[in-house]
């Protein structure tokens, strides 16, 4: 019996995350593509360079280091990222992927999700058991990271954009146990 339990809750933890990934691509409206007459792509198709600010969302303090992602924004409509976040634990969260839109007033709107594959407690300077010689961190539970922003171009090669973020557990796949805001800055990468 405990064996059918525990199948259950692996089967619900895969809808859950099926779920989130399915309203993604539902959310994401009509893509904007690159005109094929132009020699290099307009809008946001390409590989940028981002450097992501966590931000608390009430002050908009930062609220730690800036870190690096590769993002590749693809023609159609999808995007894929690499975070170099050392909040994570090496091998904690996969890649992002999701979708990207033309938004009104000349910016655009990305949404994507990652999966946190494992827990890690936290690392925070000032509580009991911080390790100064570890990165700091939150720390993590096993479930998945969205994350949704408005992008700014500046020009052809550079943008602006600022948005949430959210994290869920296998457990509670409804209510997120931490949310957060962010802002990027981003520099086509050639």
């Amino acid at each position: 019996m405990e064996h059918r339990s525990s199948i259950a809750v692996v089967s619900r933890r895969t809808l859950a995350l099926v779920t989130v990934a399915v309203a993604l691509v539902a959310l994401s409206g009509a893509p904007a593509v690159a005109d094929a007459n132009e020699s290099r792509p307009s809008g946001l198709v390409g590989v940028w360079s981002v450097q992501v600010t966590p931000r608390n969302c009430v002050t908009n303090a930062a609220s730690s280091p800036p870190f690096n992602s590769l993002v590749t924004f693809h023609q159609g409509g999808t995007v894929s990222e690499a975070a170099g976040s050392l909040a994570f634990a090496p091998g904690q969260r996969s890649p992002g992927y999701g979708v990207w839109t033309r938004e009104p007033g000349h910016t655009f709107g990305q949404s994507m999700v990652a999966l946190i594959l494992f827990e890690t407690p936290a690392n925070l300077p000032g509580t009991p058991g911080f390790d100064p010689s570890k990165p700091v961190s939150p720390g993590f539970r096993a479930g998945w990271q969205t994350i949704t922003h408005t992008i700014t171009p500046m020009d052809a090669d550079h943008f602006t954009s600022a948005g949430t973020n959210a994290f869920y557990d296998l457990s509670e796949a409804v209510d997120p146990y931490r949310t957060g805001c962010s802002t990027a800055v981003g520099q086509r990468f050639e």
